[in-house]
């Protein structure tokens, strides 16, 4: 009878053993303790950005704890991504802890760093000039048992990239400067959202002039009918946080040139208006042309949608 018992419990042993606490749930993976991220920059709704981004990026992340059945105030702690393509190892200047007890954790990465995030609201406030990129990874949400490991910061703003020629260039002389007229440049990011998206906070004074960038003093390029259109020469980012480019809100654009298309070296300011079809879109460069005709004006049409870059005129900044 012994020896039937002591084989009826050998059968059984695995079986028991196998059972972490009784409840026949799976036991919980392993807690890590430091999160650890890497980062990629730039896949838009439709296609992959592949700006580069060489260098070392300062970047920071908003982050709020888990407290019982809400969430605390929000911290800001900077880090640094490491150059180059794809995912990349993202430092934190001071490590970062997962909670011992398992609580979740909330991390909104953005760019740049010079905004602070509010401790209560959870809201970071930028003010645009026209060349500084605006990114954001979104919220991400993770524990010690469930971390997270990648992250990818999309660009917020539009990008727009000018290509200016003409048949009479010397009707025209020198570009002194353009200007994208009535920007809103304070718009705020929710670090609470999933997606990262923008919204318009401008009030009267922040509406705003933006100059575009590497343009001054260009020679209008001569171009003869039929000649090859050169590149965009200069660039301009912008918010799309309310619609941009559409019929009812074209995008307002004054060139300033050294003469008046007529040859006489009079300052001129010609207004121009841009709309493109569906308007403007976040995270796309959008080349639009500026054809200056003899003595009736600059006449524009739009080139196409590409992939964002980094390299029209020299580097933006990051």
């Amino acid at each position: 009878m012994n020896k039937l018992m002591i084989k009826v419990f050998a059968f059984l042993l695995p079986a028991i053993t196998g059972c972490s606490d009784g409840s026949g749930r799976e036991p919980l993976p392993a807690a890590e303790t430091m999160v650890s991220l890497e980062g990629a920059i730039g896949l838009s709704t439709r296609v992959v950005i592949n700006s580069g981004y060489e260098a070392d990026l300062d970047i920071c992340f908003a982050r709020q704890d888990e407290i019982g059945n809400t969430y605390g105030r929000w911290s800001l702690h900077k880090a640094v991504r490491s150059g180059g393509g794809g995912n990349r190892p993202i430092q934190f200047d001071i490590p970062q802890l997962y909670p011992a007890d398992g609580s979740h954790i909330r991390l909104h990465g953005y760019y740049p760093v010079e905004n602070d995030v509010d401790a209560l609201t959870g809201k970071v406030t930028f003010t645009l000039d026209g060349m500084t990129d605006i990114m954001a990874t979104g919220c991400l949400s993770a524990t010690a048992y469930a971390p997270v490991r990648t992250c990818l910061f999309r660009h917020l703003l539009t990008q727009v990239g000018l290509v200016c020629y003409s048949d009479r260039a010397a009707l025209w002389g020198e570009i002194v400067k353009i200007e994208a007229m009535g920007v809103h440049t304070r718009q705020e990011l929710d670090c609470a959202g999933g997606s990262p998206l923008l919204t318009d906070v401008s009030s009267a004074e922040a509406i705003k002039n933006v100059i575009v960038q590497g343009i001054e003093e260009l020679s209008v390029p001569q171009v003869d009918e039929g000649g090859e259109v050169p590149e965009a020469q200069g660039y301009v980012l912008l918010p799309v946080s309310l619609p941009v480019g559409t019929g009812g809100n074209p995008l307002r654009l004054e060139i300033t040139t050294t003469k008046d298309g007529k040859g006489n070296g009079i300052e001129t300011v010609t207004p121009v208006s841009v709309t493109v079809e569906n308007g403007f879109r976040a995270g796309k460069r959008h080349v639009i042309s500026l054809f200056f005709t003899a003595g009736t004006g600059i006449r524009t049409s739009f080139i196409g949608v590409e992939p964002w870059t980094d390299q029209d005129a020299g580097e933006l900044p990051i």
